[in-house]
């Protein structure tokens, strides 16, 4: 799983500048890729659609809680460890019991292990928790802005032409392994200088697989929501909330189990089971991410619009559609018929 940029920060880069890597893989906002046969994809990440702006989730929103499991459970042993240790040599002292200097020399030490191991795992804890349920990215086609809730929780704007889009990669040294993401570089007046960075929300193993998502973003940018609308299928409904308790699970299964076989469904329903009391514990621990009112002034969307699709428009019921029974679903269709409905 790909934790770059929110376990260690883009703004730590081992260069301040662009790369040779990155230069040779910019991706150019007015330069369109041919997908041959394959459409844009949107992967499920599309908070609200509109013809003015649309807004996603962060590459981490998918994944949320799977490092909470490991870290929670650390965090919670390292603490009964330090209690019970603590505890014991505190009784033994009181009661006057004369023990060994290898006793006392033994459970302090596992006590401060103990203890550093706690605040170091604590550490990797607040990686999920304790921080904003997701970090939005806003598409401001009207003014030709994209407006960015960062990791720090600040909020900056800059204009869609004068983003450096590329894909840059994060390598596992140990197992040689790569994932590839789509990030926007904030330059500095001399073109070269990193200020701040951000991603789309989806990592692969190869860049060309990436094509497909950037196109979406761009040909939305670039040719009007018209031209990628139809993908929509399903939107998360994280929009000023949090996200339901039950769709938690169904996000997750879908991030995990995509494009697997069918007889694997099953079984990865049960093993992301385990991991969905975790996703809940890291969505409600965090606060719920606000733009400004300035960026709220920039992003109105007309009452007539017939590109406004957000969450109202998923499927019903939504394990149907997740389990592959109602894939015929369209949110463009869903939206066109509600607004029918009104209208007569």
């Amino acid at each position: 799983m790909d934790y770059e940029g929110l376990m260690i920060k883009y703004k730590y880069r081992a260069s301040p500048v662009l790369t040779e890597d990155e230069l040779n893989n910019q991706l150019h906002q007015n330069e369109k890729i041919e997908l041959g046969d394959r459409n844009v994809m949107d992967d499920t990440a599309v908070i609200h659609f509109s013809s003015g702006y649309m807004e996603i989730v962060d590459k981490w929103y998918s994944v949320k809680g799977f490092l909470t499991g490991p870290a929670l459970g650390a965090v919670v042993l390292c603490c009964w460890s330090v209690t019970d240790f603590s505890s014991t040599m505190i009784r033994e002292y009181l009661l006057g019991h004369q023990r060994e200097f290898f006793f006392w020399g033994f459970g302090t030490g596992v006590v401060i292990i103990s203890f550093l191991l706690a605040w170091l795992f604590s550490l990797m804890l607040r990686v999920e928790c304790f921080r904003w349920t997701h970090y939005p990215v806003r598409f401001d086609r009207k003014n030709r802005r994209v407006h960015v809730f960062s990791t720090d929780g600040d909020i900056y704007s800059a204009p869609w032409d004068e983003i450096f889009f590329t894909t840059g990669c994060y390598t596992k040294t140990r197992f040689k392994r790569k994932h590839y993401d789509i990030r926007g570089h904030v330059l500095a007046e001399d073109r070269k200088t990193v200020l701040r960075t951000f991603t789309l929300p989806v990592s692969a193993a190869r860049r060309e697989e990436l094509y497909a998502n950037w196109e979406f973003v761009r040909r939305y940018m670039e040719e009007g929501p018209e031209a990628v609308a139809h993908v929509l299928k399903l939107m998360p409904p994280v929009e000023g909330r949090r996200e339901g308790i039950f769709f938690g699970y169904w996000y997750l299964m879908l991030s995990a189990a995509y494009g697997a076989p069918l007889f694997l469904v099953p079984f990865l329903m049960a093993l992301y089971l385990t991991a969905w009391p975790f996703r809940l514990f890291a969505m409600y621990s965090c606060k719920i991410p606000r733009w400004s009112a300035e960026v709220e002034a920039q992003c109105v969307i007309a009452p007539d619009d017939p590109w406004d699709i957000s969450a109202v428009h998923n499927p019903r019921p939504l394990w149907r559609w997740m389990l592959g029974l109602d894939m015929a679903h369209s949110m463009v269709d869903k939206k066109r018929a509600m607004t029918a409905v009104e209208n007569s």
